[in-house]
């Protein structure tokens, strides 16, 4: 009678353990399952060892279950992720070519070494609005990448003009008037080098009609952006 009862309750340790252990594997997943009432839980030791295998079974089952959703979610995760670094990359491309385009377009403020060039009408002869494109023109052969006068940006859309030859405008409506300094951002060895040309230089040919012209090499040069709004009014991307 007493090896009965031992062998029974042999029994029921065995069964309550191996219900621990279910319960130990099902709570490793991130999803509870709801797979056994109070009622249930409270009989367990009842069970018989086939109905606890089969439970078991089904625990395995779920966790299986959980775990794949759980990498397949990860694998989702893990693709967003990389979508979210790829637009950033792309993001940050776009801001870079933005940021060229408008340095190049004059639209932002700009520093360089460069060169300073000091025009002063004197009593034989004065500057003329074809004396200040032919300069700017001669600076953009030289290599300058931003350019000034009377810290008015000069960009594409810029036009100099004389008005009934007796003052020049700039950029349409900017009034300017002797001395004229020019800033012109770029290799400032070049540049100088370019407008000292002997005998055929910017400089010479300005001296020569007794114009007063000074041309100064700096290490650093601040240019303005262009202050106006840029408009086209005629042209359109072709189709």
């Amino acid at each position: 009678m007493k090896l009965k009862i031992n062998a029974s309750k042999e029994k029921i340790t065995l069964s309550i353990i191996v219900g621990v252990v279910s319960l130990l594997l099902v709570s490793t997943t991130f999803i509870q399952f709801k797979t056994v009432d109070k009622s249930q839980e409270s009989n367990v030791e009842g069970l018989r060892s086939d109905e606890l295998k089969t439970q078991i079974a089904t625990y395995k089952s779920k966790y299986e279950e959980a775990m794949e959703q759980y990498d397949e979610n990860q694998k989702t995760i893990s693709e967003y992720r990389a979508t979210m670094d790829e637009n950033k990359e792309s993001t940050d491309l776009l801001d870079k070519e933005l940021n060229d385009s408008e340095t190049l377009l004059g639209l932002t403020d700009v520093c360089g070494e460069g060169v300073i060039i000091t025009l002063r009408d004197t009593d034989e002869a004065t500057y003329t609005a074809g004396d200040l494109i032919t300069l700017v023109n001669e600076l953009k052969y030289a290599g300058a990448e931003a350019i000034s006068i009377n810290d008015n940006r000069i960009v594409n859309l810029t036009d100099i003009s004389a008005i009934n030859n007796s003052f020049i405008v700039i950029n349409s409506d900017s009034r300017i008037s002797s001395p004229y300094v020019v800033k012109a951002i770029g290799d400032k060895s070049y540049l100088s080098s370019t407008l000292n040309l002997k005998n055929s230089g910017y400089v010479d040919l300005m001296k020569v009609n007794n114009l007063e012209i000074t041309v100064e090499q700096s290490d650093y040069i601040e240019i303005n952006k262009y202050s106006k709004e840029l408009k086209v009014n005629t042209m359109k991307e072709a189709e």
